[in-house]
């Protein structure tokens, strides 16, 4: 009987380093907004002064902890389904991100990792020319557009 418990338990443990291993981003949902970082750059996790600093390769990302809603690890990035190019408040066009309305703007590039980030009360025009050439997700209050930067 200790053999077979000896044995279903290491069964168990196999099983979920092998599911462990199809998981390959840590995604933070906060302020009806999801981030998700490759756990390959992810270094450490701590939570100071009211945030949740998450610490990778390429930066450190402070997250106010009262805006999380949760934190889970998955095989993909966050999920972008098919997205408009152009909305009411928001348009891209020669390298300038153009916005209109009150709300905060945040670029993501298409892992899902933040870019930018403003505050926009009335007009304004945001440079993209110093981001690669790429795909990017652009979110401001409730709209979100796509846009590739050639």
């Amino acid at each position: 009987m200790r053999q077979f418990i000896l044995i279903a338990a290491l069964l168990t443990v196999a099983c979920l380093q092998t599911r462990a291993d199809d998981y390959k981003y840590l995604t933070a949902a906060y302020d009806n907004t999801e981030e998700s970082y490759e756990l390959a750059t992810v270094q450490k996790i701590t939570f100071e002064d009211g945030n949740v600093v998450i610490t990778t390769s390429q930066g450190i990302v402070t997250l106010p902890e009262d805006q999380m809603q949760k934190m889970y690890f998955s095989s993909t990035a966050t999920a972008v389904e098919s997205l408009a190019t152009e909305s009411t408040g928001l348009s891209y066009s020669d390298g300038l991100l153009h916005a209109s309305g009150k709300a905060m703007l945040y670029v993501y590039s298409s892992a899902g990792q933040l870019l930018q980030a403003a505050s926009v009360d009335g007009e304004m025009s945001i440079s993209l020319r110093s981001l690669p050439e790429g795909v990017y997700i652009v979110n401001m209050g409730g709209e979100t557009i796509k846009v590739l930067r050639k």
